[in-house]
């Protein structure tokens, strides 16, 4: 049977490529829309992922106080305005809270450039509990070590500034025009903007440089117990504190833009659109290609083939082009995805909170990465299954008619 079906391609070779090219690009469609339905969903996690949190208020400066601020030396961001650590302390008690911690940002101003400034309470991190937020920031070490919770008047330093500025541990450097110790170097990881600084310090030593009490900070990040739960836990948040800015995945596929919102909301609905056209195109051809066929089902039963027999050949070919279409197209679907993550992903830093200056030492407002559009294996598993069962199926249903046909009816057809 298996030199008959080959043979049987081979001489129809352009109806076994409609068929061919109907599954591949059915399961080419699904795969990559599946890839990138998971790319962007990951996109938007990565901000957050690595710091453990799930949510990063702040509190939007609405009446302009931070604008009357003096623009030289270090100064709290454009358009946020403070949060208290008693704030802080309120939201531990929301349903649904599994962790919160104070962070405070700042902007340092030089005559020519600007850093930015990120104040990190390490005091849970040194006690041993789980961290949340910008304190996990420790594991991402390069050289040197990260302060602990009673060190003051030190500083860990960006890696790409250290090296545009040859900074080293062990070296002083002013910041605020307050001199500092580098005792580390840090790295962080492509896509963590929440914790994405020039330089990181104490959050004593960050409230002291921007004149501020020790109860005061502009960011709070919350680790949600479950997942679903974080749309309530901002609602609740808002009535507790008012007026705030909270970024989550969601608040982040909103900034990616449309096509990040249509595919993290319609990613398998398409695919699995695409999956079913591309099973109904086959199905068509493989339908029309053994009802032509009818003379040839005769000549069979004429010499002697039974029933079975032809809707097993039908079934089997139909099964096997099926196949076939599926190894296309997930050859085809991982081309796309290869495509898929080459494509830049820009993310806002913090809402926005960082200003666009162009050309300035330490510029960290963006960071641009690719898409991270992967192969799923259980969704090439999904659609190889779909693809060959429902080709099956059709070649079966298919034969099964003409082989019901008699002998002298299917060759006068």
């Amino acid at each position: 049977m298996f030199n008959y079906l080959t043979a049987d391609i081979q001489h129809r070779f352009g109806r076994a490529m409609g068929s061919l090219i109907g599954v591949a690009l059915g399961v080419a469609l699904f795969i990559a829309l599946i890839a990138a339905g998971n790319g962007f969903r990951e996109a938007a996690r990565q901000p957050l992922a690595d710091i453990d949190a799930d949510i990063l208020i702040s509190r939007p400066d609405n009446a302009g106080g931070a604008a009357a601020q003096t623009t030289r030396g270090v100064r709290q961001p454009f358009g946020l305005s403070l949060l208290t650590r008693d704030e802080a302390d309120k939201l531990q008690n929301v349903d649904g809270v599994g962790g919160v911690s104070g962070g405070l940002l700042l902007w340092d101003f030089g005559a020519n450039s600007y850093q930015t400034v990120l104040g990190i309470d390490v005091t849970d991190a040194s006690a041993g509990s789980a961290t949340v937020g910008p304190a996990q920031a420790a594991d991402w070490i390069v050289n040197g070590r990260f302060f602990t919770a009673d060190e003051t008047d030190v500083i860990v330093v960006d890696r790409h500034y250290a090296a545009f500025f040859g900074l080293k541990p062990g070296e002083e450097i002013e910041v605020g025009r307050r001199p500092f110790t580098v005792i580390g170097i840090i790295e962080v990881p492509g896509g963590k903007q929440a914790a994405a600084a020039n330089f990181y310090l104490p959050l004593a030593d960050a409230q002291a440089l921007a004149g501020l009490d020790g109860d005061q900070i502009n960011q709070i990040y919350l680790r949600v117990d479950e997942a679903g739960d974080v749309e309530t836990v901002v609602d609740d948040s808002e009535q507790l504190l008012g007026d705030i800015s909270a970024m989550t995945e969601q608040s982040i596929v909103q900034v990616m833009g449309g096509v990040a919102q249509v595919s993290d909301r319609f990613a398998a609905v398409a695919a699995f659109a695409a999956l079913l056209g591309g099973l109904i195109l086959t199905a068509i051809t493989l339908s029309a290609g053994i009802n032509l066929r009818a003379g040839e089902v005769g000549v069979m039963k004429a010499v002697g083939w039974q029933a079975r027999d032809v809707v097993r050949l039908f079934t089997a070919e139909g099964v096997m082009l099926s196949f076939l279409g599926t190894l296309l197209g997930i050859l085809l679907g991982w081309a796309a995805i290869w495509l898929l993550g080459r494509i830049p992903v820009d993310l806002t830093l913090l809402a926005g909170t960082t200003p666009d200056f162009g050309g300035v030492a330490g510029e960290v407002e963006t960071a641009v990465y690719t898409l991270p559009a992967h192969l799923s294996w259980n969704a090439v598993l999904l659609a190889m299954g779909t693809a060959v069962s429902g080709g099956g199926l059709a070649s079966l249903f298919s034969a099964r008619r003409a082989a019901r046909l008699k002998p002298a009816d299917a060759l006068r057809q």
